[in-house]
């Protein structure tokens, strides 16, 4: 890309959407991660419990209330922008071009507000929580805080993919045709 393309607003959105990779990457990262400890907690739990009768008492606490969370948010927006969704398209490739590009633009536009408010009250809800200390007691008391944690990343990291992609350049909002060299 030259430096005269990146000074167009496409050119600049798109420079922030290859740029912000990183981040969903790392975030996609941390999620498989989430879900390797998950996968090999649950079997040395369950290993532990048929063959010793000493299961790890902590596993599904962890499991449902962190890893899970983690598993789940941190890698959608990896997930969205390698076109890992659902698009009913019948209608909309029926429409001429501009018409289908203001569609897909205004859905957009809708989604990434939704994600970005589920986002923000899930951040909002991680602060009340860890500013007050709440814990879950049990065998280990758990701090509730760090459970909502990854909700308000995960969802931030797909609003903001979704808003590049509204104001972005029209071949964005059609991922089959540039998800090969995007997953590369």
């Amino acid at each position: 890309m030259t430096e005269s393309e990146t000074m167009t607003s496409g050119g600049v959105l798109q420079y922030a959407g290859r740029s912000f990779q990183f981040l969903e990457n790392l975030a996609a990262l941390i999620g498989g991660g989430m879900m390797i400890a998950a996968m090999v907690l649950i079997s040395l739990d369950a290993i532990l419990r048929y063959t010793i009768s000493a299961p790890l008492v902590f596993v599904s606490y962890l499991m449902q209330y962190y890893l899970l969370v983690g598993m789940l948010t941190m890698p959608m927006a990896w997930g969205f922008r390698t076109g890992g969704y659902i698009r009913i398209s019948f209608f909309a490739m029926r429409l001429s071009d501009s018409a289908r590009d203001l569609l897909l633009r205004v859905g957009m536009f809708a989604g990434a507000i939704y994600s970005l408010l589920l986002a923000w009250l899930g951040g909002k809800h991680f602060w009340d929580v860890f500013q007050r200390g709440d814990i879950q007691m049990g065998v280990i008391d758990w701090p509730v805080s760090w459970s909502w944690v990854w909700v308000p990343i995960g969802l931030g990291l797909l609003a903001i993919r979704m808003l590049i992609i509204t104001f972005g350049p029209a071949a964005g909002l059609y991922p089959n045709e540039t998800i090969s060299d995007e997953v590369a």
